[in-house]
């Protein structure tokens, strides 16, 4: 998660955008204040098959990174081993 962070604040850094030096550590602070029981929504759309935000969550992220030619080894990973289950996801709908 930290590692994926920091590749979205280095694309941020790379299009111009201002954000805090410690943008990851507060945004981990967010997370580690929810609740156990809580699920991120894409999260619960792959474990009940359904299409996710596969696309403008981290498809996104690797495309920026090509375009910008920021390397994004994290969001390429988590885009290559979630996609089969996209892609199911969306045949199913059909």
């Amino acid at each position: 998660m930290t590692s994926l962070m920091g590749e979205v604040e280095a694309l941020a850094r790379a299009s111009g955008v201002d954000v805090d030096p410690d943008v990851v550590g507060q945004a981990l602070a967010i997370i580690d204040g929810a609740t156990p029981a809580m699920k991120p929504s894409m999260q619960r759309d792959v474990e009940v098959g359904r299409p996710s935000e596969l696309e403008s969550m981290v498809g996104v992220v690797t495309r920026k990174g090509r375009e910008l030619g920021v390397p994004t080894p994290t969001a390429d990973m988590v885009y290559a081993a979630l996609l089969p289950m996209e892609l199911k996801a969306q045949l199913n709908l059909r």
